[in-house]
Parts: structure tokens; sequence; C-alpha cells
């Protein structure tokens, strides 16, 4: 269950930030978010209980940006801490973890065929059954409020600041507790830690030659489904 709460979490947010190479994703030139993190949820008589905080950096109007992501989850008094850290740069997407030491990248302009990327965003969330249901506020901020997929997103500019979501009994919020735009972003936090690169067809690999790796890592088969949705959310109707 709450690999299933991973995986549409970051299917959402892959397509309402990651998919926008080399184009103004974003209606402003650069920006610092700090999110704060809270879940819970009770499936078959286990709790859980999920918080920690996101940081969000991006200059050039989104074509590069960091998202480093630390939380920790407590299931029947067992806890289980995840760090990650996502950078989009024209199109490339990288993705650490901090615990194997590695970082797995994606060149995800490959889906795109060819797409303009320009008039893709609302598009996107259409396509995935989503709907603009109205208007709203986040720290003051004009936004855009959609839902999708179970999820409600708050968006200024393009840039999501909040989004809740409610899936099979699983609650889970992010919402930003300090935004900055027009700023100049310091070179350090658009930085990959020193660790050796390689493909997803790579890690996808590794992880089948090496059963019963634990961790939150989506399996290659979850993988390939999320693939698949990005594929055909992005075929013309």
């Amino acid at each position: 269950m709450k690999k299933l709460l991973f995986l549409s979490l970051s299917f959402i947010f892959i397509s309402t930030q990651v998919l926008y190479a080399k184009t103004k994703r974003y209606k402003v030139e650069s920006g610092m978010v700090t999110y704060k993190i809270t879940g819970s949820g009770n499936i078959m008589g286990m709790k859980h209980e999920t918080h920690g905080h996101k940081t969000l950096y991006f200059e050039d109007y989104g074509n590069v940006q960091v998202q480093e992501t630390e939380e920790t989850t407590t299931t029947m008094g067992r806890t289980e801490t995840r760090h990650e850290l996502v950078k989009i740069q024209d199109g490339m997407v990288y993705s650490v973890d901090y615990k194997q030491k590695r970082i797995t990248k994606q060149d995800m302009s490959e889906l795109m065929n060819g797409k303009d990327m320009s008039k893709m965003g609302k598009e996107m969330l259409k396509n995935m059954g989503g709907k603009k249901v109205g208007e709203g506020e986040v720290l003051g901020l004009p936004c855009e409020v959609w839902e999708v997929m179970g999820s409600k997103i708050w968006m200024h500019k393009g840039v999501t600041l909040k989004i809740e979501s409610n899936i099979m009994g699983m609650t889970h919020k992010e919402e930003a507790t300090e935004a900055k735009f027009g700023v100049s972003i310091p070179s350090d936090k658009l930085k990959l830690p020193d660790y050796p690169i390689q493909s997803l067809e790579e890690m996808m690999q590794h992880q089948m030659s090496t059963p019963g790796r634990g961790g939150h890592q989506p399996s290659p088969e979850e993988i390939k489904q999320m693939q698949e949705m990005m594929k055909n959310m992005f075929k013309s109707k």
C-alpha cells in the first residue's frame, strides 16, 4: 500500500513538475520553496504516520531544478526513512539513491516525440483525468486548484505549492511553508552528490540481479508501468 501511494504521488509530481524539457515550465525565472510533509493511515489495523520536509530550487524558468525530500514513516512502531534528490536539467532526470550512493539518469525527452511542451502542462493533467476545480491561495500567493488521481494540487505560476492526497485510506500532504521567487539560487543548491551515475536500464538490471533488496525504490515492473502511463498520457487524442 505504501508503495502504491509512493508510485501515485511520484507520477503526479513527475507529470506536474518534471516533463517540460527546454521550455519555460514555470512563469517565473527562479525560485526556492520549502515544504512540510505529513501523512497518516490505518490499513488492516496497521497505523502509518509520516513526517518530513522537501526543498525545491530552480532557475531558467524550471529548465534546471533540484528537489530534495527527507521523510520518516512509522508503521506499528517500526521506523523507515527516505532521503532522495531529483535533478532535472535539459530534459535529463537524475535520481539520487543516498542509501546505495548512486545516481540513476533517464532522458525523459524520449517520451515527448517532438511535442510542443509549452502547451503540454494542463493537457497532461487533463489526460490523466484531472480537472481545474477553482482558485485558492498558499502563503498568500494565488493558485489554480486541480484534482487528479485522488489528489488536489495548488499551483502558482506552474509551481506546485501544495498537494493533498487520499488514496485507499492513506492520506498525504505536502504544503509550502516558505516560497521565494525571482531570487538568485546558490550554485551548490543545484549540484549532484559525487556518486556514480547509471542509466535507468542499468539500475533495473541491477535490481533484478539482487532479489530481496529492501528500500523504497519501485520495482522494475512498477517503473515500466509508470513509463507506459507516461507514454499513454502523451498520445494525441
